[in-house]
C-alpha cells in the first residue's frame, strides 16, 4: 500500500487550489511565472512625451475613425491622448492600404466619439509606434557561399 501523496499532483498543492503563496486566481502563481495575471490591464499613466499621431475624420458606433498622419504604425490596443496628455481611448482596428492608413479608436467609457470635429489632433506615445518597414515583404536575403 502507498502512503497517501500529499501535495495532490501538480495542480493543487496544499496552499488551496490556485497559486501557491497565498495568492487568488491571479496572485502567486504556485508553478512558475508569478505575477503574471492582467496583463492588458495595468495603468501606465500619461507618457513623458507624445507625438501626433491621427486626425479625426468621423464618428462611427461609438468609435472614433482617425487618419494616420504619422509615419510609423501604433500598436493595438495603444492608448490615444490630446496634446495635454488626457488619455481618451486605445487603437481598435487598423485599417486601409499601408500608404493611407486609418485606425478606429475604442474611446474611454465617459468620452464620446462625436464630440470631436474633422482634422481634430490624437497623440500618442512614441514608444507605442511601430516602423512601416516591419509590416513591408523583407527582401530575400541570400547566404554567400564565397568568402
Amino acid at each position: 500500500m502507498r502512503p497517501p501523496r500529499g501535495g495532490g499532483g501538480f495542480r493543487g498543492g496544499r496552499d488551496g487550489g490556485r497559486g501557491g503563496r497565498g495568492g487568488g486566481r491571479f496572485g502567486g502563481g504556485g508553478r512558475g511565472g508569478g505575477g503574471r495575471g492582467g496583463f492588458g490591464f495595468r495603468d501606465e499613466g500619461p507618457p513623458a512625451e507624445v507625438v501626433e499621431v491621427s486626425s479625426f475624420l468621423h464618428a462611427c458606433e461609438g468609435d472614433a475613425v482617425t487618419k494616420l498622419t504619422n509615419e510609423k504604425i501604433p500598436y493595438f490596443n495603444a492608448p490615444i491622448y490630446l496634446q495635454n496628455k488626457t488619455q481618451i481611448g486605445k487603437v481598435d482596428e487598423i485599417f486601409g492600404p499601408i500608404n493611407e492608413s486609418y485606425f478606429s479608436v475604442k474611446m474611454m467609457e465617459g468620452i464620446v466619439a462625436t464630440s470631436y470635429s474633422l482634422g481634430d489632433k490624437f497623440y500618442i506615445d512614441p514608444s507605442k509606434l511601430l516602423p512601416l518597414a516591419r509590416f513591408l515583404p523583407q527582401p530575400k536575403i541570400v547566404p554567400s557561399l564565397l568568402g
